[in-house]
């Protein structure tokens, strides 16, 4: 009887360790990402707020379309004048568009393209409880290209620029049946699945066993998210791919390694660049080698925004 019962502990409590790693992955959490909050970020902290603010003071106008499972997604859009095409700006997780991309908004704008800084699903001012991974988010993103080809008309190029999750949201609809007029990528420090992300974070980060820890989880995430963590992967994306990326990933990311990033860039038989930038952690490549960067997002949109 005793050993039973402690058999029907241990269960139980392995249930909820598994649970617990799904919550506190998956489900959407209330707040706001403050910059001055991250370590990472600290420095850069009145630079990226600026430009949050900038963007907002130019009165984007806010927009709205459904998901595929009905959600009501949001984002910001910034037109420019005679606009060569539009850039789809996609944040990470548990972030928002103006966390991820304030440092880089007057770069963008300076470019001439419309500016539409999407909100993801379960983030900031989009519906939804659970975070998928790029699972789901890839056919949102594919879903604000279609917006923007109804809205511009057909022939005005879209450009998809991802960072973090963002990046793999990005990565991942590029295998999904996008519009003819979607016509590159940019993908900073993405992941390739959900489940590999888990495994790094679980060994380098929480320092709990793999197993069955992402096991339980990914039940939980199956009954209620609607997702496995090996659904779909930016890899098996890549593997059909027929439109250049720009690949940035920062050498010192502890919270993705870059070789999730050279993972992607093996697997793309599509046009491609890589930029590694040695001493940049998670999603500040842009700001240790903003020259390189610029240059080469330049280099990959002229041909389209002509």
């Amino acid at each position: 009887m005793i050993i039973l019962l402690v058999l029907l502990i241990l269960i139980l409590f392995v249930l909820a360790v598994g649970y617990a790693a799904f919550f506190f992955a998956c489900v959407r959490l209330p707040g706001t990402p403050d910059p001055k909050k991250s370590k990472a970020l600290l420095p850069y902290a009145e630079e990226i707020l600026s430009g949050a603010q900038w963007f907002r003071e130019q009165n984007p106008e806010r927009v709205q379309i459904r998901s595929d499972d009905g959600l009501r997604l949001t984002g910001f859009l910034l037109p420019a004048e005679n606009a060569k095409g539009t850039l789809v700006l996609v944040h990470g997780y548990r972030s928002d568009p103006y966390a991820d991309f304030g440092y880089t908004y007057r770069f963008y704008a300076s470019l001439g393209w419309n500016i539409l800084a999407v909100c993801q699903r379960s983030h900031c001012e989009s519906e939804g409880k659970y975070i998928t991974y790029g699972v789901k988010e890839r056919h949102d993103v594919r879903n604000w290209t279609l917006y923007l080809s109804d809205r511009f008309g057909p022939e005005q190029p879209v450009v998809l620029i991802g960072i973090s999750m963002g990046s793999s949201s990005v990565l991942m609809s590029l295998g999904t049946d996008l519009p003819a007029n979607v016509k590159c990528a940019v993908a900073d420090c993405g992941f390739t699945t959900p489940y590999d992300e888990f495994v790094y974070m679980l060994k380098t980060r929480i320092h709990l066993p793999c197993h069955p820890t992402i096991d339980i989880a990914d039940l939980f995430s199956r009954l209620f998210a609607g997702f496995g963590f090996k659904d779909y992967s930016t890899i098996t994306a890549l593997k059909s791919n027929r439109l250049p990326v720009l690949f940035v990933h920062g050498e010192q990311d502890n919270l993705v390694p870059i070789r999730f990033t050279v993972e992607n860039y093996a697997a793309c038989v599509s046009e491609k660049k890589l930029i590694t930038v040695p001493e940049a952690g998670h999603g500040t490549s842009y700001v240790f080698a903003t020259e390189a960067c610029q240059q080469a997002i330049r280099d990959l949109l002229w041909r389209f925004g002509r």
